[in-house]
């Protein structure tokens, strides 16, 4: 999943991987192509052991010429670095369960640079949230959360008013930490630590809907479930918008790609969909940030300054157009060393201890925070005035957005103005000049696959016990994925015709004993990352959705 997409964390795979060069059952497809082309560079790994407490996989890595980094207890796995040509003689150690991309190199150095910023304490100011704080707060607006699901803490109190949850978890809590922080930019009211961080939407709700668990990965069929999740459910929640801060390196047309097709279902049932550009600078945007109708927003460095005069473009913020023509990102939001809430324990906090702000707090860079930023500010539009349509919302942020940074490659319409939108929607300034006139919608005809982008995705597929590549046209279940007929169940059918609806689990207490639905075991995401997130701290530099489909065309990481 590509939030801050963008920055590059892979999950671990337990299937066979078939790379050019490197033949064996751990490696992931992304990486042994890589390392097979260049077998002199040096990678960057996560290393997931069949039998933790052993030392034998570190020793096979030091034996291949590699270098152990860090522990990673958490996910029975270590981080090292170690040659192209060191993995090939690792892909069938049978100490070693899977291989897998620890990041992009491309990226490191776009976001390493915020590793030892000091918390941003001026974004806020500097676009305009205190004068709009005076009007709305986002209360009666409901904003889904398409994520890692989130943790019960203080500055979400009781508005978390359902978590969803379709991974084997079945709990909807965040073990990986982005969904956490990214609930806490959109709408942490500030309890824990009295007012000092506090989201942009203080009073609205939220809906989690999870679909990764504690490595941050997964596929872009269970993601396109859980879009439909939301659309069946839209009017019991309220829910006016969703964020979506991650993104996968596919280069399919929007207009036959099926996740373009899935948020334009949303869009066009007047929810506004917010999708994280990605980290990956010029290398372009993530999907389906590609979409014509949604509002792709790119990160902005403020300098930890209010003055508007020495703002950037983030060098890691991902820049169209896009493989269609299309100018993206729509506009830039504050996306560099953002405090939100800390998931205490969740993999990105224990991996990145240095990131952790007043104990109960974590900073975060990359287009995830940035999208988030933007989710918020549409929920205090929807308050300031029910009746907005998303076309209307997406010309309001634009046309209100700051013009500061205007001549910079990637800037869009500007940085938004929290202020100015809020008062322009309660106004109706935009109301007869709409966004996405003249725009064409997707089919979603096209390749599941090609969706997918360049990632490896793993599942016991027939359920004999045996870790699968779902490869070609099929679903995470392993079901054919049916063009002709797939798109139909978001008018006509109900959630509950939905094959996934028997994996779901929907809780709105936080108590264990509401969650109901089938188990699934067996299911693993080999090359998948958020993207575009980058945590400060220790910076999620190219954690992306990367192999898997959420790399910069996968989900890549839109911000991490």
């Amino acid at each position: 999943m590509v939030a801050a997409l963008l920055a590059i964390l892979v999950v671990p795979g337990t299937g066979a991987a078939h790379a050019a060069g490197i033949h064996g059952s751990t490696v992931a497809p992304a990486l042994g192509r890589r390392a097979a082309a260049y077998p002199s560079s040096t990678y960057s790994v996560i290393v997931r052991e069949r039998h933790p407490a052993s030392a034998a996989a570190e020793t096979l890595v030091r034996g291949a010429g590699g270098r152990v980094t860090k522990e990673l207890p958490l996910i029975g796995a270590f981080a090292a670095t170690i040659s192209g040509r060191g993995l090939a003689r690792l892909s069938s150690a049978p100490a070693i369960r899977s291989l897998w991309s620890n990041g992009w190199v491309h990226m490191e150095s776009a976001l390493s640079r915020y590793d030892s910023s000091p918390p941003n304490t001026v974004w806020q100011k500097a676009i305009g949230l205190p004068t709009a704080w005076k009007h709305v707060s986002g209360a009666g607006v409901t904003v889904a959360l398409l994520d890692t699901g989130v943790i019960q803490t203080p500055d979400l109190g009781d508005r978390v008013v359902a978590r969803v949850d379709l991974t084997p978890d079945h709990d909807g809590f965040d073990r990986f930490g982005h969904g956490t922080h990214m609930a806490g930019i959109i709408a942490g009211d500030g309890t824990v630590s009295a007012g000092t961080w506090t989201g942009v939407a203080p009073k609205a709700k939220l809906v989690s809907v999870k679909v990764a668990g504690a490595d941050g990965s997964t596929d872009v069929s269970e993601v396109i479930a859980g879009l439909q999740w939301i659309y069946s459910h839209r009017a019991q929640y309220g829910i006016r918008v969703l964020n979506l801060s991650f993104g996968t390196d596919g280069i399919q047309p929007y207009l036959i790609d099926p996740l373009d097709f899935a948020v334009e279902q949303l869009w066009k049932a007047g929810i506004l969909v917010v999708v994280a550009a990605g980290n990956g600078g010029l290398l372009g945007l993530a999907k389906p940030g590609d979409d014509a109708f949604v509002v792709t927003v790119g990160a902005a460095d403020l300098r930890n300054t209010t003055s508007l005069l020495d703002d950037l473009v983030a060098p890691f913020s991902a820049v169209g157009p896009t493989l269609d023509g299309l100018i993206k990102p729509d506009l830039v939001a504050p996306g560099t060393s953002i405090v939100s809430t800390r998931d205490p324990g969740s993999t990105i906090d224990w991996a990145y201890p240095d990131a952790v702000v007043d104990n109960d707090y974590f900073k975060g860079t990359g287009t995830s925070q940035a999208a988030a930023v933007i989710s918020g500010v549409a929920a205090l539009m929807f308050q300031a005035k029910p009746g907005l349509t998303p076309d209307v919302a997406k010309a309001t942020l634009m046309g209100t957005a700051s013009k500061n940074l205007i001549l910079q490659l990637g800037s869009g319409a500007g940085l938004v103005n929290a202020a100015n939108a809020v008062a322009a929607a309660k106004r109706g300034t935009y109301n007869s000049s709409p966004a996405n006139v003249g725009a064409v919608p997707s089919t979603g005809i096209g390749s599941i696959d090609l969706s997918r982008g360049s990632g490896g995705v793993y599942a016991d597929l027939d359920g004999d016990g045996v870790i699968d590549p779902i490869v070609g046209e099929v679903d995470v279940l392993g079901r054919s994925w049916d063009y002709g007929g797939w798109g139909t169940s978001w008018s006509g059918h109900t959630w509950s015709s939905n094959a996934w609806s028997g994996y779901e689990s929907v809780g709105a207490t936080w108590g264990g004993n509401t969650w109901g639905g089938l188990s699934w075991e067996g299911t693993s995401w080999d090359g998948m990352s958020w993207d575009g997130m980058s945590w400060d701290g220790n910076s999620w530099e190219g954690n992306s959705w990367d192999g898997n489909s959420w790399d910069g065309a996968s989900w890549d990481s839109l911000g991490w």
